[in-house]
């Protein structure tokens, strides 16, 4: 419990938490987070005290809240990840995940809660970027807790000129008009960004009601085009990684965790 300040102060100035920490409610809510954990806790009423001086904002988001605490957990009692030691594909990744199943199964549900809240009462098309998407699709559908329907669209980008829809090569289009929907573009990876970025436009033109973007991860470092996902599960290093439906040369693409191929393998 003596430590519950610390954890916060390097939660908060950590370089990775830059992003989140703009939004101007995040210190309180982080803070009304260690107080509700110091209660649960049955801290003394001395440190209680010290974390409620330090709420200055009510906290108006049960979700947020839990999802704070469940962050300072993991904080209080940090785990390696599995190792790949023993795995099949231990000659091929490198020996520490990216991101194991429990992370993969927090960034869906995660996802699903801010799409369900954003989209509740609409016209909703969740449209599939084929082929890799399938397993994070599959998943993020299931716990998307309002009406919609689901499509696909397989297509790839060409041309190294300004991103149109007219870079988009369509190999499967979709099954259903999306004149008048909400479309939800859905993607495990945005790369360079330019499939997903002409598509984007694409979808525009079909005179959709709106069209916004969702990707699992999102390497921002190999970023070409201009355009920025409206949900991202997480930042991805600049890394070739695999599984979750992810391949390399269509292999690994089963794999239920994120690896990171080994460099000397494609280098």
């Amino acid at each position: 419990l003596s430590n519950l300040r610390t954890l916060a102060l390097g939660e908060l100035t950590h370089p990775s938490r830059r992003e989140v920490r703009a939004r101007p409610d995040y210190i309180a809510t982080m803070f009304c987070a260690l107080r509700s954990t110091a209660r649960r806790l049955a801290a003394p009423a001395a440190v209680s005290a010290i974390l409620a001086g330090s709420c200055s904002a009510r906290c108006d988001s049960d979700e947020r809240l839990a999802a704070l605490e469940r962050r300072l957990a993991a904080l209080e009692a940090p785990k390696a990840k599995p190792s790949l030691s023993t795995h099949w594909s231990r000659d091929t990744l490198n020996p520490e995940l990216l991101f194991t199943e429990a992370d993969l199964e927090n960034m869906v549900s995660s996802l699903a809660k801010q799409i369900s809240r954003d989209y509740a009462g609409k016209d909703v098309v969740v449209v599939g970027l084929m082929d890799g998407v399938f397993m994070f699709l599959a998943d993020l559908s299931r716990k998307i807790d309002t009406p919609h329907t689901v499509d696909f669209i397989a297509a790839s980008s060409y041309g190294l000129g300004t991103v149109s829809s007219g870079n988009v090569k369509i190999k499967k289009d979709a099954s259903m008009p999306l004149a008048g929907k909400h479309v939800l573009v859905v993607d495990e990876i945005c790369d360079s960004g330019r499939t997903l970025a002409s598509l984007k436009i694409l979808v525009q033109q079909r005179n959709a009601a709106s069209v916004k973007t969702c990707v699992l991860l999102d390497k921002v470092s190999r970023r070409e085009a201009d355009i920025r996902p409206d949900y991202v599960g997480a930042v991805c290093p600049d890394e070739f990684v695999v599984g979750y439906g992810m391949d390399w040369g269509g292999k690994l693409r089963s794999l239920p965790f994120v690896g990171v191929v080994k460099r000397e393998l494609y280098s």
